[in-house]
């Protein structure tokens, strides 16, 4: 076994800019980013995830790292499901103590939106309107109405994931003050340059000076519905052989292989929140985004409009640079 051992976890939550960040750091010549970005090796409570990425032994978790070399001095992933993972953060801590995180929110209306997009993306989800699937919360917690193929059905409690008050506290708990970083994509956003320097220094590498933030995940949807459905969703006869192929695609990255990722995905705007719907949601989260203001000891009560001085609202998802899918 390995004597290195990973040391950042970029653990979420989803859809607040971990990808972006994750490329960003990936550039720095003493920073190593595993491919796939989520392996979602620690979260044992994703027994689905874990067997979709083959990550059910440490020994094929170590390989993810095993082409960092000697100018790394950190190694790290980002799999956006261990802040809300009642397992992940422990077994990590368990594993490395010495381990930094860094934790990432936005907007949590914002944040059920664009997951709903990417769940439905990925299969994991089947109804393409988001307003019916949060509909369908209290039923599929029961086991109804899944898809054959959530391989994560906690993907589907959107309240829950972006519910980020009780994740938080439970990290706080587990981490140390000195280990941890938490970024508001309010701020990532507004000053990509800045939060990516403040990244850097948390983390103790020599500033990496950066002019251009490329735009990362944007949102998308498939190109061909049917080649999707054959990808994510193979019949029972076709599913050994495309788990194969897609377990060669996350083990290798360039060339045709990224070619054909950029193929088989192209550019989509999500169907904006009705006023009624977007209220709705606001109301829900308000007394959730108290809590995290207390704990974070900063006012983000514009989230959910309590603040028309200050708003996080993305008027244009097309045009952000970091993902917002």
């Amino acid at each position: 076994m390995p004597d290195r051992k990973p040391n950042l976890f970029i653990i979420g939550s989803p859809k607040c800019g971990t990808s972006a960040l994750a490329a960003y750091l990936s550039e720095h010549p003493q920073i190593f980013i595993c491919e796939p970005k989520e392996p979602f090796y620690w979260s044992s409570d994703y027994p689905g995830l874990q067997k979709r990425h083959g990550m059910e032994s440490l020994k094929t978790y170590h390989r993810l790292f095993e082409e960092a070399g000697p100018r790394h001095v950190v190694l790290g992933e980002g799999s956006t499901n261990y802040l809300r993972s009642e397992v992940a953060i422990k077994k990590i801590r368990e594993f490395n103590p010495d381990a930094k995180f860094v934790v990432m929110l936005r907007n949590p209306v914002e944040v059920v939106h664009a997951f709903h997009s990417e769940v439905y993306f990925s299969r994991i989800e089947n109804e393409p309107n988001f307003e019916a699937a949060w509909r369908m919360q209290d039923s599929r917690r029961k086991g109804e109405g899944l898809p054959v193929q959530c391989e994560a059905p906690q993907f589907l409690q959107y309240a829950d994931v972006a519910s980020y008050a009780p994740q938080i506290e439970r990290f706080y708990d587990l981490v140390p003050a000195e280990q941890r970083l938490v970024i508001v994509f309010d701020d990532f956003k507004s000053d990509n340059a800045k939060t990516f320097k403040e990244v850097q220094e948390f983390l103790g590498v020599d500033y990496l000076e950066k002019t251009h933030f490329e735009r990362v995940n944007a949102s998308h949807t498939h190109r061909s519905q049917i080649l999707a459905k054959l990808v994510l969703d193979p019949p029972p006869s076709l599913r050994p052989i495309v788990e194969t192929a897609r377990k060669i695609a996350r083990k290798y990255k360039g060339g045709w292989i990224d070619r054909a990722k950029y193929w088989f995905r192209k550019p989509m705007k999500r169907t904006p929140l009705s006023d009624e719907f977007k209220t709705e949601l606001e109301d829900l989260f308000r007394e959730d985004v108290r809590a995290l203001s207390s704990l974070l000891e900063r006012d983000l009560m514009h989230w959910v409009g309590e603040n028309s001085t200050a708003t996080s609202e993305c008027k244009n998802d097309e045009a952000e640079l970091v993902e917002v899918s």
